[in-house]
């Protein structure tokens, strides 16, 4: 029978159009056109939906993965998904992560005793403007997660550690679109802010991916509870959105005692912003070992990547403390720069997936935030 083996390669980018480190990988064999299944990353700019690094690096990665593969640009999304998330603020290195999967001979009946990581792609069907942030973009997520589920050969939910998806924002143009056919869009709002269209976009595909994973059952879902109750969650969707997309596109992580890959996940969740108990649950989960509350120096060569949320409480209080957070302008920055450097803290570098920066968020518990870790296993 046939077992997955997935890997995973973290490359530093000089610029948002910058694939020498994957270009490399390619030389050396470490990714073949047959096992990219994936492109995970972040990308310098402002990482608001008219974050042109984000859009810059979209089309250099998606040149340079046909070249790579030998086909027309307008099919690379037909068999590599990307998930870009713009904004380094802080100690957050631009980066990019190529994910590959292989198809390895098992002899039948053969597995291992622990789980490792398999992961599975899909797209979701188009999201016209009138869906984002509603009902149409919860289903057609919820649908691609099963989709990928099914792709990682995961069927219980809870093997699942980490749903990275990317779905379409609104834009000037697409509002026009939706208004000129007599619908309604759910913000006219372009920010991250607290009514922006992209913190809907971003909630409504998680709660398609809590929809899917039974976090959240379907009767408890509708228009109305999309940025406004917040007991409705996931505690594995790390989502984002761009003007740039048309369609969802989700990747899912996961463990499986089929798979013969070197490397495992793992995840745990914040319950604020000052928790490095939460980021040190997450390495422990995935099996790094600590002393005296610390990592392991030598075990942390294990550590091949991490993926955290940083969203921004919705209370001024932290502990019971006064913050002025959200009262700074510039808040959506720096809440991405305090996770970037609350992960670092623990991990001792700074090649982290650190997405977030909007006021509250379906994306974890209230208050807290996911974090995702991938390791190499002993």
């Amino acid at each position: 029978m046939k077992a997955q083996r997935v890997d995973m390669f973290v490359c530093p980018s000089a610029t948002p159009a910058d694939t020498s480190g994957l270009q490399q990988l390619a030389d050396s064999g470490k990714i073949r056109p047959d096992t990219l299944v994936a492109l995970v990353g972040k990308t310098e700019g402002t990482g608001f939906h008219d974050d042109w690094g984000r859009v810059w690096a979209d089309v250099a990665l998606r040149d340079w993965t046909a070249r790579f593969l030998g086909i027309p640009v307008d099919e690379v999304a037909k068999q590599v998904i990307f998930v870009l998330s713009g904004g380094c603020p802080g100690v957050i290195t631009p980066h990019i992560a190529a994910v590959t999967r292989e198809w390895v001979d098992v002899p039948d009946g053969e597995s291992r005793g622990d789980k490792r990581l398999v992961v599975g792609r899909s797209g979701s069907e188009a999201i016209a403007p009138e869906e984002v942030g509603r009902m149409g973009m919860i289903r057609k997520v919820a649908e691609a997660t099963h989709r990928a589920m099914s792709d990682a050969g995961l069927t219980d939910p809870k093997d699942v550690h980490l749903v990275m998806v990317k779905v379409p924002g609104l834009t000037t143009a697409s509002i026009r679109d939706a208004e000129s056919r007599g619908t309604t869009v759910v913000s006219h709002d372009l920010t991250f802010g607290p009514e922006g269209a992209g913190v809907y976009a971003n909630d409504a595909a998680a709660l398609g991916v809590a929809m899917a994973l039974g976090e959240v059952p379907e009767s408890s879902l509708s228009d109305d509870v999309v940025r406004r109750n917040w007991d409705l969650y996931s505690e594995v969707a790390m989502t984002s959105s761009g003007g740039e997309k048309r369609h969802g596109e989700v990747v899912v992580f996961g463990n499986s005692s089929g798979s013969q890959s070197p490397l495992v996940i793992g995840h745990s969740v914040t319950r604020d912003f000052i928790d490095a108990q939460g980021v040190r649950d997450a390495l422990r989960s995935a099996g790094i070992r600590f002393q005296d509350g610390l990592p392991d120096e030598a075990d942390l060569d294990r550590l091949i990547h991490v993926f955290a949320k940083s969203v921004i409480p919705g209370s001024d209080q932290i502990r019971g403390r006064h913050i002025t957070l959200l009262d700074d302008a510039d808040a959506y920055q720096i809440g991405k720069a305090l996770g970037g450097m609350l992960v670092a803290s623990v991990t001792g570098r700074t090649t982290n997936y650190v997405s977030g920066g909007e006021r509250n968020s379906h994306q974890g518990p209230p208050g807290g935030n996911i974090v995702a870790a991938v390791v190499r296993a002993d």
